[in-house]
């Protein structure tokens, strides 16, 4: 850290010098505080000249050249291997040119003559140094200022989306946005947001993709010119990807039309580069960024107004206003559990006839899309439980995205399927080592059951016991004994006999705080919730 008197920052410099009377005239010449220099150091040779530059890490280096051992060229050779941006004035008796000719390859910043020297010389190579030195520290605050607006710019966006949200004042806005590269100069805005297609997703990709696509999207978005508007991209929260269009209002062209005609263009980029399809909903124009949160609302209200006809193109949405069915459970419930059963006997096109009658009754019910999805979501996770598959969050994240019933029934769809084909079932028969754990789980349910505990039953290392359970299981022990609890908790639960604490404690789990986190893990909801 460099020293600070008064708020200004302080240069340090070291004086290296056999000659100490000189060293002592150099010392006293000038005010070197008034310059932002402060005196680290002193070494009368190159070696002990190194190990102090080493120590305090000056910003420059005043330095005979003729000295023993090591001359002042030596040193400074040394000294820029340490600490490239280095400062170095070269003081000597010797006017030969091969001198200053070293000292001009080794970028010193001057030449000095003992014999010349005054206070006004030394003043003004001090001063030509200490500018150097601040522009050097300005740039480097500039770039790495730009590297971390870099490095984290998808934090920065999503901090200024946040902003954007909560109706923060025009002028917090322009601040942030100005240091995001993002100038809204003009009065008027458009809005439109895009959602990913998700129902041909999995062929492609996978979930766990979701953030690197996103991220390619708004690089297209972002890259694709469109003259006479400047866009902002951002993907938000809920994987959208969330257009905003600066501009000022022209006569002599129709903005809505001209902006519509760019969002098909960018749907075929999109398509073109990532075999993905996105569909877009946008606003009318309207003026003033403090009123972005306010279209954003009222665009979001709109896609969900169509939830149940949403088409794929890139066209205005008209609202569909519905009063929506919210008892998602006392419609579809049934269904489910006759689902259920069907995947449990193995019945795979009973199964799948099932889900396609439950989305057809979800359509025609025309049940709340919020709550149909986050139930879809639970039921998911429920039947990802029965088949000892791991969550996958991503997915589940796609799912309560939709923004039709067209992508999440194929999303529904897919991962039923991929779940009957799954052969890390728990209905499946297992290998007779796997029947004695879950016997061991069964016998043992209200204790804290450990890996080690099971080694010891089975007569094996812990080591191998972990590796043999992976290879066999597909999953680590901690998580399978989890799930394995958690259907016992849901049917317990359902059956309504005893309280969330004493069933908590029926499976091993004294604190009802961590029974509850652990089934909202696997499950997807609370036990509250579940019952």
């Amino acid at each position: 850290m460099k020293k600070q008197i008064g708020g200004i920052r302080m240069f340090k410099v070291l004086l290296v010098d056999d000659d100490v009377p000189m060293m002592k005239y150099v010392t006293k010449l000038i005010d070197w505080d008034s310059l932002q220099l402060t005196l680290s150091g002193s070494a009368s040779s190159g070696v002990k000249a190194l190990a102090l530059f080493r120590e305090h890490e000056p910003d420059l280096v005043i330095t005979d050249i003729g000295m023993p051992q090591m001359d002042g060229i030596e040193l400074a050779a040394e000294l820029q291997k340490i600490k490239p941006d280095v400062k170095i004035i070269f003081l000597t008796c010797h006017e030969e040119f091969h001198y200053a000719r070293k000292a001009v390859q080794l970028s010193a910043e001057d030449y000095l003559i003992k014999d010349e020297l005054t206070a006004q010389q030394l003043d003004t190579v001090l001063k030509k140094s200490v500018h150097m030195l601040t522009t050097d520290k300005e740039r480097f605050q500039e770039l790495a200022y730009k590297q971390d607006i870099l490095k984290n710019k998808e934090i920065w966006l999503a901090q200024f989306w946040e902003q954007l949200l909560a109706g923060a004042s025009n002028e917090s806005i322009q601040n942030q946005g100005e240091r995001l590269g993002i100038a809204w100069k003009q009065p008027h805005f458009m809005l439109a947001i895009g959602d990913l297609q998700f129902e041909s997703f999995p062929q492609k990709y996978r979930y766990a993709d979701m953030p690197l696509l996103l991220y390619a999207i708004t690089n297209i978005a972002q890259e694709l010119p469109l003259e006479g508007f400047s866009m902002t991209t951002i993907a938000d929260k809920e994987m959208r990807l969330v257009c905003i269009v600066n501009f000022q209002h022209d006569l002599s062209r129709n903005a809505m039309e001209a902006f519509g005609k760019h969002m098909t263009l960018l749907q075929h980029k999109i398509m073109e580069y990532l075999k993905m399809k996105i569909t877009f909903c946008f606003s009318a124009p309207f003026k003033g960024v403090e009123h972005i949160h306010l279209q954003y609302g009222s665009l979001k209200q709109r896609e969900r107004s169509v939830f149940y006809g949403k088409n794929s193109g890139a066209e205005n949405q008209t609202a569909d206003h519905k009063l929506w069915n919210s008892d998602v459970m006392g419609m579809l419930g049934g269904d489910w559990q006759r689902l259920e059963e069907a995947a449990q006997n193995g019945e795979h096109s009973l199964t799948m006839d099932t889900l396609e009658a439950l989305c057809m009754k979800a359509e025609t019910s025309r049940l709340d899309p919020a709550e149909l999805l986050l139930k879809s979501s639970q039921w998911m996770r429920l039947l990802e439980l029965r088949f000892n598959q791991p969550n996958d969050d991503t997915f589940h994240r796609c799912l309560l995205s939709c923004s039709s019933w067209i992508q999440a029934k194929e999303l529904l769809r897919q991962r039923v399927h991929l779940l009957l084909g799954s052969r890390a079932d728990a209905w499946i028969e297992k290998k007779p080592k796997l029947q004695l754990i879950d016997q061991y789980i069964s016998d043992h349910l209200s204790e804290n059951i450990s890996l080690v505990d099971i080694a010891n039953y089975l007569f094996l290392n812990p080591s191998y016991f972990s590796r043999y359970f992976k290879q066999e299981s597909g999953l680590n022990f901690t998580d399978y004994m989890h799930r394995y609890k958690m259907k016992m908790a849901c049917k317990l639960l359902k059956e309504k006999q005893y309280s969330t604490e004493m069933i908590a404690l029926k499976l091993g789990y004294m604190e009802r705080t961590y029974f509850s986190k652990v089934f909202k893990k696997y499950v997807g909801v609370s036990p509250k919730d579940y019952r």
